[in-house]
């Protein structure tokens, strides 16, 4: 029988709180055996436990519980392991878990893991720190730092900081190399893309390619806030690349340049970095567990 380690987020997202493990347990129905995994706090490594973990014990997959630290986090545990890894998706956001198509509910999700099929996906890294669905710089990563600080979680309390701070933020200067090319814009944010979406199904590219090599740039140049909700339902609507603010292309190496060190996201995760920010990608590195068609 198989055997599958569950690596789970208590303090994920705002779905309401249950007693996961024994809820899997109960849902496997018998069809594989779950060992669990705690991610208590920040301060512990998750990641290094995991990679722990799976030298010591075979398990027929990996599976992450929570939102998308999480499945950052252990994700980044296993890539070129060839261990497939599942997603039980429980953040507020759940980009790569949506852009997989795997199921919100979770019940409905534990069969994917049971019977799913694998797929071979890449990662990307931003100055040598790995991400799987988006990362970048401007006013989504000023956003992400004040949601990270924030008393409250949830799509209400993000969609509130958004439209406070969107009167104030200024566009910014940035130098863009991709693949040798010399790009110079002024821009309210740069999205690089691997999976198509935020979380959410907000779709900031929705022609990405995760299998296929390359990051998607996505370059939102300075607007009328007039155009405020045209460019808020492209989003949605998945029509972000045919805004005439928006623009978009492919690349394996690039280096985006700015003008000091300020806040960028990977993953829905806000950090601080310096002027210089090198991404890179990793093609077909993790084997992701993704619905039967």
């Amino acid at each position: 029988m198989k055997k599958n380690l569950f690596v789970i987020n208590p303090n994920a997202g705002v779905k309401a709180r249950i007693n996961i493990a024994e809820s899997i347990n109960k849902w496997l129905d018998g069809k594989a055996l779950a060992e669990f995994l705690y991610w208590e706090n920040a301060s512990f490594d998750i990641s290094k436990a995991v990679t722990e973990k799976i030298k010591k014990e075979n398990f027929d997959a990996v599976v992450a519980v929570g939102g998308d630290g999480t499945v950052n986090n252990v994700a980044k545990a296993i890539i070129n392991t060839n261990i497939p890894f599942g997603i039980l998706p429980m953040g507020s956001g759940n980009g790569l878990a949506r852009h997989l198509k795997i199921p919100m509910n979770l019940q409905k999700a534990i069969n994917v893991i049971i019977d799913g099929n694998a797929k071979l996906i890449d990662y990307c890294t931003i100055n040598n720190v790995q991400f799987f669905c988006t990362s970048g710089v401007g006013f989504d990563a000023h956003i992400g730092q004040l949601f990270a600080n924030s008393k409250t979680r949830g799509f209400k309390t993000y969609t509130k900081i958004v439209s406070s701070e969107f009167k104030k933020y200024k566009a910014e200067k940035y130098k863009i190399i991709a693949d040798g090319k010399e790009i110079n814009t002024e821009a309210f944010l740069i999205t690089i893309a691997n999976a198509n979406q935020y979380g959410n199904n907000a779709f900031i590219s929705p022609l990405s390619n995760i299998s296929d090599g390359l990051m998607d740039v996505v370059i939102l140049k300075p607007f009328n806030l007039i155009y405020s909700p045209l460019i808020v339902s492209r989003l949605f609507l998945k029509k972000m690349h045919n805004s005439k603010f928006v623009q978009t292309f492919k690349a394996k190496n690039i280096i985006i340049y700015r003008n000091e060190q300020k806040p960028i996201h990977f993953d829905g995760e806000p950090y601080i970095m310096g002027k210089e920010l090198i991404f890179k990608i990793f093609r077909n590195s993790l084997k992701a567990i993704i619905p039967k068609k």
